[in-house]
């Protein structure tokens, strides 16, 4: 068996009684954390078109809309969810991966319905979702030349853990695993480069059209149940599978080297703030400051942020017009910091984009890459960044944070997973009797016999 075969066969027949405590306990803060972001994401006016849409495409009312009475079919649960967990850009990440969970989750809870899936099963499913996707992208990480060209570096993957989740809920055998691989592949077989609009940040239909990566894979895994072939040695050596990501250098090895033995998911980490991954260093520094130093907004003169190359060149955005703009602008971000705004959609009201001390604020903030950071990002997957906050005084302040809050390196507590869903679940209206049950509930996952008796507590 190629390479393929064999990842597609360890997954297939992957037990829950084999997965390491800590690896499961993960899996379930992932979870958790994603439907916090989509509790959070449904009161955005993206949802309410995107629901509407799918009610008048109609179909079988059969799984969850998180915060959300309506039920549609699976596949378009799967989509309202996978947006709506990504809309406030407070979803867990790993750095060098992607935006896993956001697409992950939403497929484990649709398919999970449509299915019955138990709590064990969902769980299962997902792990093995994350192993794949982390494993695909080790072995197609490019030299450091090709990754500043024409490496596709974020979320590049994700798909095939969508056809790793729906596969294993499913029921898939490893040859029908191997199979649906090879259809997810010939079904989404492009990259997007980074176009000249990132200067000016994630343009609004960015997110909204980005559902439909969770379709080919459960499209795939329908196709493989029923006996239709696929190519079993999409991701083997010298199959040319690193072309579609712009990768110059691939060892199929990786795809299958420790399986069961290390699981990559634990180095997945949570958002302390509602923005952009890369610009979390730069918060907790700007925050750290201000919390030190008892700052005022007013009093601020300058803030110098000396980050990596990408965010020196695409995050200098100011005046944000929108939430998806506003998200990936370092200045805009760190004037809420400053302000002393709480993080979540708090942040990204019409209001605040037009206040004028707001904006007269924003462009006390500049950016500038550090050389340093530039290359941690490419060897050590750190996205640091060094803060200078010069007073009108005269008084000036540095930081300087290799690990933002919420990375492994510089973990959550168990309150601020806790903070963090209850402020979400709040922000939707949920009663707190409610919100008590929901995290009960997600705590004690493995536990359930029927993944529907969570996705009815999702509902205010």
């Amino acid at each position: 068996m190629g390479e393929t075969e064999v990842l597609a066969d360890y997954v297939a027949n992957a037990k829950y009684e084999d997965l390491p405590a800590n690896v499961v306990n993960h899996a379930k803060k992932a979870l958790a954390d994603t439907i916090a972001c989509g509790l959070g994401g449904r009161k955005t006016p993206e949802v309410d078109i995107l629901i509407d849409i799918m009610k008048e495409i109609g179909g079988k009312p059969e799984a969850t809309v998180i915060g959300d009475k309506t039920k549609l079919s699976f596949m378009q649960a799967a989509q309202v969810n996978r947006v709506m967990t990504n809309m406030l850009d407070y979803d867990d990440d790993l750095i060098k991966v992607g935006h896993m969970s956001t697409v992950l989750v939403p497929v484990a809870l649709a398919v999970g319905e449509h299915v019955d899936a138990s709590g064990k099963e969902t769980l299962n499913a997902l792990v093995h979702g994350y192993e794949v996707i982390t494993r695909i992208k080790d072995a197609v990480y490019p030299s450091e030349e090709v990754f500043w060209k024409t490496f596709e570096r974020v979320d590049s993957g994700i798909h095939l853990g969508v056809t790793i989740v729906a596969g294993k809920l499913m029921g898939l055998n490893s040859g029908q695993m191997a199979d649906a691989l090879g259809l997810t592949g010939n079904m989404r077989a492009w990259r997007i480069t980074r176009p000249e609009w990132a200067k000016k940040g994630m343009p609004p239909w960015m997110k909204v059209t980005g559902g439909d990566i969770t379709i080919p894979g459960m499209h795939a895994v329908m196709l493989a149940k029923r006996g239709f072939p696929g190519d079993r040695g999409m991701l083997d050596q010298g199959r040319g599978y690193e072309f579609s990501v712009g990768s110059d250098r691939y060892d199929a090895t990786k795809l299958t080297k420790t399986l069961g033995k290390q699981y990559r998911m634990l180095d997945i980490g949570f958002k302390f703030y509602s923005a952009c991954r890369w610009t979390s260093s730069t918060l907790d520094a700007v925050a750290t400051i201000k919390s030190e130093n008892t700052l005022k907004a007013e009093d601020v003169e300058q803030v110098i942020v000396k980050v990596q190359k990408l965010v020196a060149d695409n995050f200098a955005i100011y005046e944000p017009e929108y939430m998806i703009q506003a998200q990936f602008s370092i200045p805009y971000v760190v004037s809420m910091i400053l302000l002393g705004e709480p993080t979540g959609p708090n942040w990204y009201t019409e209001e605040k984009f037009k206040n004028p001390k707001v904006r007269e604020l924003q462009h006390k903030v500049k950016l500038e890459e550090d050389p340093v950071a530039t290359k941690k990002i490419y060897a050590e997957h750190k996205a640091t960044s060094t803060v200078e906050i010069t007073m009108k005084n005269g008084k000036c302040f540095t930081k300087h944070v290799e690990y933002p809050k919420g990375e492994p390196e510089n973990p959550f507590t168990e309150q601020d997973h806790l903070d963090k869903f209850t402020n979400m679940a709040s922000w939707l209206g949920m009663k707190r009797s409610q919100i008590d049950e929901l995290i009960q509930t997600l705590k004690s996952l493995e536990k359930l016999g029927t993944i529907s008796e969570l996705t009815r507590l999702l509902v205010p």
